[in-house]
């Protein structure tokens, strides 16, 4: 058995949607389970099969929380996602496994599982066949579904930094810190990103309808915000630094807002 748990970071106001991601997690994790932690900020007397909650404590914010979480965990490694993520294939325990034992072996700093830009079901590769991120790219290093060294992750984390820079922050960190990071494309861990901004994302709501799922009342979001964010997010990507600052400009002054200094 590889020495990894999973935690799963979350908060009070997104508790509407515990219920089916668990429901989902069960129903999609395929072999034996794992020891799996939710990370929240309020106590709560909510209870879900194999999962074991964290209440971090209201004063904590976002990264401080996994910091927090982190602490009680005592296996090396973790598989991170978050409370929006929802987990809609069969994850395959033993092949997780693999991967994390792989980590483990080769010194794996981040084993990124799902990556938008790159996660294709038709370009599925053999769990063995891992490639190398280049952590010259913007948001490199994200906190989609990926194994961490739990040292590694514990340690990205600074007190002084805003929560809304935490994740910016972490492919800077992983280059200044010299970390081993790789991108596995054997589609282990295939998710549903749900949420935006508050609001349930219009391809996750066209989900539910088809699969007959209801996660309540939690607002959508509006079509025209949801392009603005995507044509931001694939500029974000794929543009050259000198054209991102540029366009960064001009979004700026048409009252968009950035947390990342690239």
């Amino acid at each position: 058995m590889a020495n990894v748990s999973v935690l799963i970071s979350s908060c009070d106001k997104f508790s509407d949607l515990w219920e089916t991601h668990f429901r989902l997690y069960r129903e999609n994790w395929d072999g034996a389970p794992w020891k799996t932690y939710l990370v929240t900020d309020k106590p709560t007397d909510r209870r879900f099969d194999g999962v074991e909650i964290i209440a971090a404590g209201e004063e904590l914010d976002f990264p401080m929380r996994i910091r927090y979480a982190l602490e009680q965990i005592d296996t090396d490694y973790v598989l991170v996602t978050l409370d929006d993520y929802f987990l809609i294939e069969k994850a395959r325990a033993g092949i997780l496994s693999e991967l994390a034992e792989l980590a483990e072996r080769e010194k794996i700093d981040y084993l990124m599982l799902y990556d938008r830009r790159k996660t294709d079901p038709k370009k599925y590769k053999s769990p063995d066949v891992l490639e190398p991120i280049d952590l010259t790219k913007k948001y490199a290093v994200t906190l989609y579904p990926a194994i961490w060294n739990k040292d590694f992750l514990y340690h990205s984390v600074k007190s002084d930094l805003s929560p809304w820079l935490f994740e910016p922050s972490l492919t800077g960190y992983a280059r200044e810190a010299g970390a081993n990071c790789q991108f596995s494309p054997a589609g282990t861990f295939v998710i549903l990103d749900v949420v935006r901004k508050g609001k349930v994302l219009r391809k996750a709501d066209r989900y539910f309808k088809k699969h007959g799922i209801d996660i309540g009342d939690r607002p959508l979001i509006a079509r025209s915000t949801e392009w603005k964010l995507a044509i931001m997010e694939q500029i974000s990507w794929h543009a050259p630094k000198k054209l991102f600052r540029i366009l960064k400009k001009i979004a700026k002054k048409c009252g968009m807002k950035f947390y990342s200094e690239d």
